[in-house]
C-alpha cells in the first residue's frame, strides 16, 4: 500500500491537507515540512496583530509543531526547506540548519504558497523595509515601532494587504502614506467602488498617492522616497505590500507543468502533471467557475478547500475541488468593501454580453437608528440574465450581500431569481426588500425593457461633450438646492403628474433622484403619460462617483 505522504509547506493548504489526510486514514504516515518557524498561523490576521487589534501573539498561532503533530499523528518539521524533488526515485531533499536530509514519498503535496513581489527600487536595501507575509514579518514591524517610535510609514502597494496595513498603522498612531502605481487603490475592484474606500482612508488620516510608483529610496534624516513624477515623500520606514507571486521554482525543477498565469496546473483532484505529485494553495492555479478559465487567487478560503481535497485523495479518498468565483472582503475603519464573481470589464473580456446596474439602499431599515448605506454594482449577462458578479461598498452588512450574491452565482441563478430570493428580515438587520432583491428588480426590469435605464457614465459623457440634455431631478427642493447635476430642472416626484407642462415632449427626458427609486417611479409615470423618459441608474450618488473617477 502507498502510505507515505510528504507535504511541502504548512499554513492554509499544507496544514489542512495533513489534517484531512489523517481524518481519511490512520494507515498513512504523514510528514509536513515548513521552511518557516510556524506551521499553522493566521496570515490574514497579521495586520490586525501588528496594529494591536489582536493583542495576543498566541491568538494568531493556530497550532505549534508539537500540538499539530500530536493531534494528527504527523511528523512536523519547521525551519526545514525542500530544495529538490526527484520524481523518479520519489524522494525529497530537505535543508535544515545546514544539514541535508532526504525523505521518500508515495504521495507528495507542493503547498509552497506565494512570495511577496519585490519591485526594483533603487536604495531599497538601505532603508528600514519590511514585508507583511509571515509572523516573523509582523514581529519585525512591531519591534521596529516599539524601539524607534516612527511617525510615518510608507506603504508601497494599495491592494488588500496595503489597505489593511494602513489601518494597522493608524491604530499604532502612525501616519500611513500609501503609494499605488495603478490608477486607483484596490485595482481588482471597479474604480467606482474603490474611490469610496480611498476617500474613507483619506478622511481617516491616510495620504494616498495613485498613478505613481516609487522610483528610489534614500536614507537621510528621514527616508526620502522619490516617486515616478519627481515628487518626494518622507517616511520613517517602509512596508512592501506589492502583491504576491506563486512560489513554483521547486515544482518547475521537478518537471511539474506551470500554467499561463504562472501557477502550478492541477486537475480537480489537485493532481499535477507529474504522477503522485499534488499541489494546492497560492502556488496553484484555480479554475474560475464562471469563465471556465484558469486564474490565480491567493486567498485562504480556496487554499483550505484545495488542501482538504488533496489531503483526502493522497490518503486514499475521493474528492474534487470544483473551482472558485473570487469572493473577497476588506474593512477599513468600519467601511466595508466586498466583491464576488466578475467585474463588468472581466465579464466583457470573458465573452459575455454583459451589462450592469447601480443600486444604493440602507443596510437595515431607514427608520432603525444608526442605519447606513450600501452601494452596489451588479453585473449580469443580457442574453440569459445570469448573475455574473457583484461589487459593493458601504456600511456593515455589505459583506452579507456579497455572500448572498456568491451563493447565487455558484448556483447559476439569474437576476430574475434575485427578485424572488427570500432573506432574513428584521428592522435591525435588513429591509423587507433586501439590497440584492432590489438589484434583481432593477436588473430584471432593464432586461424586460420596463426599467428604461441609462448609466451615469452615459450622462456624464454627454454633458462633458457639450450635448444639451433634458435632465429632471425628482428629489425634494432642499435636496436639489444642496447639489444637482448640471443643467437639471427640479420637479418633485410627487408633483410630476401635475407639472408635465414644464417638460418638453419632443425631447428625451433623463430622470434622477438620490439613488434611483424615486427616479424609477417618475419615469414610469412619464412613460404612462407618453414621454420618452429614462432613469439614471444609481441616481445622483452614482453620477458623482462616476464624475470623480473620470
Amino acid at each position: 500500500m502507498n502510505n507515505r505522504i510528504v507535504i511541502i509547506g504548512g499554513v492554509a493548504a499544507g496544514a489542512t491537507a495533513a489534517a484531512k489526510a489523517r481524518r481519511t486514514s490512520e494507515d498513512v504516515s504523514i510528514t509536513m515540512a515548513e521552511k518557516g518557524r510556524y506551521i499553522s498561523f493566521a496570515n490574514c490576521g497579521l495586520p490586525y496583530y501588528t496594529g494591536g487589534v489582536i493583542e495576543s501573539r498566541s491568538d494568531i498561532l493556530l497550532h505549534t509543531r508539537q500540538s499539530f503533530g500530536q493531534r494528527f499523528n504527523a511528523e512536523v518539521l519547521t525551519g526545514t526547506e525542500a530544495v529538490n524533488i526527484d520524481p523518479k526515485s520519489k524522494r525529497v531533499t530537505f535543508s535544515s540548519g545546514g544539514k541535508i536530509t532526504e525523505k521518500p514519498y508515495d504521495k507528495l503535496l507542493i503547498a509552497t504558497g506565494a512570495k511577496t513581489f519585490i519591485p526594483k527600487i533603487d536604495g531599497l536595501d538601505s532603508v528600514p523595509c519590511f514585508t507583511m507575509r509571515t509572523v516573523e514579518d509582523a514581529d519585525g514591524i512591531k519591534d521596529f515601532i516599539e524601539k524607534n517610535r516612527p511617525q510615518t510609514a510608507l506603504i508601497i502597494g494599495g491592494g488588500f494587504i496595503g489597505v489593511e496595513t494602513a489601518e494597522a498603522m493608524l491604530h499604532c498612531g502612525i501616519k500611513p502614506v500609501v503609494a499605488e502605481a495603478a490608477d486607483e487603490i484596490m485595482p481588482n475592484l471597479p474604480k467606482i467602488i474603490a474611490v469610496n474606500l480611498r476617500e474613507k482612508m483619506e478622511e481617516s488620516g491616510c495620504t494616498v498617492v495613485t498613478k505613481k510608483f516609487v522610483r528610489s529610496l534614500r536614507k537621510a534624516e528621514r527616508i526620502e522616497a522619490e516617486l515616478s513624477d519627481g515628487q518626494t515623500v518622507q517616511a520613517d520606514f517602509v512596508i512592501l505590500c506589492t502583491g504576491v507571486r506563486p512560489e513554483v521554482e521547486l515544482a518547475v525543477s521537478a518537471g511539474v507543468q506551470i500554467g499561463e498565469k504562472g501557477g502550478i496546473l492541477t486537475n480537480e483532484r489537485m493532481e499535477t502533471s507529474v504522477q503522485d505529485i499534488y499541489a494546492a494553495g497560492d502556488a496553484a492555479e484555480k479554475t474560475n467557475l464562471i469563465t471556465g478559465k484558469k486564474m490565480l487567487l491567493p486567498l485562504a478560503g480556496p487554499a483550505n478547500r484545495e488542501g482538504r481535497t488533496a489531503g483526502c485523495n493522497m490518503a486514499g479518498g475521493d474528492m474534487v475541488f470544483k473551482g472558485v468565483i473570487g469572493s473577497s472582503v476588506l474593512g477599513f475603519q468600519g467601511f466595508v468593501v466586498a466583491q464576488t464573481g466578475l467585474t463588468y470589464e472581466q465579464a466583457l473580456a470573458a465573452g459575455f454580453d454583459a451589462d450592469y446596474v447601480y443600486t444604493e439602499d440602507v443596510n437595515t431599515t431607514s427608520y432603525y437608528p444608526g442605519h447606513g448605506y450600501i452601494f452596489m454594482m451588479t453585473v449580469f449577462d443580457r442574453k440569459t440574465g445570469r448573475l455574473l458578479g457583484l461589487s459593493a461598498c458601504g456600511a456593515e452588512g455589505t459583506e452579507k450581500r456579497a455572500d448572498e450574491a456568491a451563493v447565487a452565482i455558484y448556483s447559476g441563478l439569474t437576476v430574475y431569481d434575485l427578485e424572488h430570493l427570500e432573506f432574513c428580515y428584521a428592522p435591525q438587520f435588513a429591509s423587507a426588500k433586501d439590497n440584492l432583491n432590489i438589484a434583481g428588480f432593477v436588473a430584471a426590469n432593464s432586461l424586460r425593457s420596463t426599467g428604461f435605464t441609462v448609466t451615469p457614465e452615459f450622462i456624464y459623457e454627454k454633458i462633458r461633450s457639450g450635448a444639451k440634455l433634458q435632465i429632471l431631478d425628482v428629489r425634494s427642493a432642499p435636496e436639489f438646492a444642496a447639489y444637482a447635476i448640471e443643467g437639471a430642472v427640479n420637479i418633485s416626484v410627487n408633483d410630476v403628474r401635475n407639472c408635465t407642462d414644464k417638460i418638453d415632449r419632443s425631447l428625451p427626458v433623463y430622470v434622477y433622484c438620490a439613488v434611483g427609486f424615486r427616479g424609477y417611479l417618475a419615469v414610469r409615470t412619464l412613460r404612462n403619460l407618453g414621454f420618452e423618459a429614462f432613469n439614471i441608474t444609481g441616481g445622483i450618488e452614482a453620477y458623482f462617483r462616476v464624475k470623480k473617477i473620470s
